[in-house]
């Protein structure tokens, strides 16, 4: 032991380090448990029940892994460390994320298989067959490497919405898509897409939403400048909390004040979960989130059947004055039939809401002709 000791005398920076390792496990180990990551905004990983079931089939250590890994002390800063020194070294992407001109961020995409999309297409197809008799539209809203090419540095790995687009475009029935891509493209030096986030803001939503009420022949719909807006300044979108750049740039959540109030689950509340502005996830306050199915309630006239994904979450308050019933349903948690509701409510139109990159891959759609 005393020639140990001799020897790490030698090497007092090994006796420095194992100090330090040593003080880092002792403060990790009495830091306390987090439920949720707001600079990553998702719930953080719990400590495992063990069982020897799950030991004998490897599913024990695995879990016990992802425990620590959420909970390492300092965890943030450390995020925050590895995306500065990235930075430093150039790198122009981090986790799935690829950065552009003027802040703004995008989903990466290396190898794209289009089959799901494919499939999708057909499920649409076998879905406007069969309500032949309704007004039918399927948007497929461009995220922003397909309005805002500028933004986008060259050799960037994003997702190709003109091939999405354009398959669509020839094989969904005829008269039933609606491309809005165009109209937002001459727009595209307005603010209508998120820098840290994958969603349109308020005001891209609106250029949809105006194209649509062209298409379903209501003409009377309000010109955004006649809105009551407001803004909410530091938003830190779902591609922050992926990348966590330490130079962001936060955006600007812009929402239009309306008393509309939404049923879920007859639950009855505003069209907005205003607390939500209080968090970083400020997106989610636009319809309380993502509910599986909701009715909002209009001044309009008419009623109308919206199958989306949280794209249309912004779009719909423009709705509440045009329609009479908006009833929302997201297909990640529907287990029923759809034709007994449309049959039951008796919709004057049903419309398709979804971004392109969902799109491409959701899995959910199959359900539209299911359970009926």
């Amino acid at each position: 032991m005393k020639e140990l000791m001799k020897n790490l005398k030698k090497y007092p920076l090994i006796i420095y380090f194992g100090i330090l390792l040593y003080a880092i496990a002792i403060m990790d180990l009495f830091s306390p448990v987090e439920e949720r990551s707001e600079l990553e905004n998702r719930e953080l990983a719990t400590f495992p029940k063990f069982s020897f079931q799950q030991l004998f089939d490897n599913e024990y250590t695995p879990k016990i892994e992802d425990f620590t890994e959420d909970h390492f002390i300092k965890r943030d800063s450390w995020i925050s460390l590895k995306s500065i020194s990235e930075s430093l070294l150039g790198k122009k992407e981090n986790n799935g994320v690829v950065y552009g001109e003027d802040g703004y961020m995008f989903t990466k995409f290396v190898s794209t298989d289009y089959s799901q999309m494919e499939k999708n297409v057909d499920y649409i197809n076998k879905f406007i067959e069969r309500h032949s008799d309704r007004n039918v539209t399927v948007i497929l809203a461009p995220t922003a490497p397909g309005v805002m090419s500028d933004k986008v540095l060259e050799g960037s790995p994003v997702i190709d919405t003109e091939y999405i687009l354009g398959y669509a475009q020839e094989n969904i029935t005829v008269g039933h898509l609606l491309d809005v891509q165009d109209t937002l493209k001459s727009h595209s030096d307005e603010y209508i897409y998120y820098r840290t986030d994958h969603h349109w803001t308020t005001l891209g939503a609106w250029y949809a939403y105006a194209e649509y009420m062209e298409h379903t022949g209501r003409s009377n719909y309000k010109a955004m400048n006649e809105y009551q807006v407001t803004d909410v300044e530091n938003f830190l979108g779902t591609h922050y909390s992926k990348a966590k750049n330490y130079n962001v740039q936060p955006d600007v959540l812009s929402y239009i004040e309306s008393d509309a109030q939404i049923d879920i689950g007859g639950t009855v509340n505003n069209i907005y979960e205003k607390e939500k502005l209080e968090v970083r996830d400020k997106y989610a306050m636009f319809l309380r989130g993502n509910p599986g199915m909701a009715t909002i309630k209009g001044s309009g006239t008419g009623k109308v059947m919206i199958i989306k994904d949280s794209y249309a979450n912004c779009f719909v308050p423009f709705m509440t004055e045009n329609y009479e019933q908006i009833d929302v349903y997201d297909m990640r948690y529907i287990t029923m039939g759809l034709d007994r509701l449309i049959e039951a409510a008796d919709y004057d139109e049903i419309l398709f809401l979804y971004n392109c990159e969902t799109f491409l891959s959701d899995k959910d759609l199959m359900k539209i002709n299911m359970f009926n």
